[in-house]
């Protein structure tokens, strides 16, 4: 699948109001880049011309071609009531589902700096993000997703690609809450979690959760936990009330990032 963000399609029209013939773009969100040549409507794509939709200046999508013509990568799931949309960024694109941000960078960025090493749980797998960069020094990633749609869209993104071809990642569809169980006593070296809101994410953030995952972790293990920013405009500091709960299970609160919204424990 060919994708192409808004932001180049910005730069193609402006192009063909300058009057130039051809423009280099990507057409795989920024992975790599190729010359196309230009024409009155839009780009030309294996001897058919691709028109450009009317863009506003604030829009940030993501479009593919279908058939010789452009759509967002965006869909609305009667399934889960909710809307999916792969959105461009200076890097690699994020998710939003009904307006929330899944993966938020500097997550991202921590985990891979990490360099996990043994057996690695993933919880909340998104794009794959997590999974992919904990993959790249740990021996295993097990990443468990609830939402099926989530699978779906990253099936689209060209940077989630590891996510289905590395040996070493395996995918659960299944709420973490349940699956959890089914995992032996001191399974993992490392714990990920990294859900969505309280709303849409079950028993995730419940205190049951995190004494499951006090016991499938190692002694010594740590577990990496996003904390969402739930209600935080009417003063409520959610990821306090997260903390304290995984504390109860018999975790010890290692750092707290506020800026990154992270938090790591260590299994004593």
């Amino acid at each position: 699948m060919r994708i192409i963000s808004s932001r180049d399609l910005r730069r193609v029209q402006d192009a063909i109001k300058l009057g130039k013939k051809e423009i280099v773009v990507s057409l795989d969100i920024g992975i790599t880049k190729e010359k196309v040549m230009l024409d009155n409507k839009g780009f030309i794509y294996k001897g058919k011309t691709i028109e450009i939709p009317k863009i506003r200046d604030d829009e940030d999508s993501c479009f593919f071609i279908n058939d010789g013509k452009l759509q967002k990568l965006q869909f609305f799931s009667h399934k889960t009531n909710q809307l999916y949309k792969l959105v461009p960024t200076s890097h690699r694109p994020i998710l939003k589902v009904s307006g929330t941000t899944m993966h938020k960078k500097e997550f991202v960025e921590r985990i891979a700096e990490e360099r996990l090493r043994g057996d690695v749980l993933d919880s909340g797998t998104g794009l794959g993000y997590t999974a992919i960069a904990a993959a790249k020094t740990a021996d295993s990633v097990t990443t468990v997703e609830i939402d099926e749609e989530v699978i779906f869209m990253a099936r689209l993104n060209p940077y989630s690609k590891d996510l289905f071809e590395n040996k070493k990642i395996r995918i659960i569809i299944g709420d973490i809450s349940e699956e959890i169980k089914k995992f032996r006593t001191s399974s993992f070296d490392n714990i990920i979690f990294d859900a969505g809101t309280p709303k849409s994410s079950g028993d995730f953030f419940s205190l049951k959760n995190y004494i499951e995952a006090f016991r499938v972790l190692k002694k010594n293990g740590r577990m990496y936990h996003y904390l969402p920013r739930h209600h935080i405009k009417r003063g409520r500091d959610f990821g306090r009330e997260v903390i304290r709960r995984i504390v109860k299970a018999g975790f010890r609160l290692n750092e707290r990032n506020i800026d990154g919204s992270y938090a790591i424990f260590e299994r004593t």
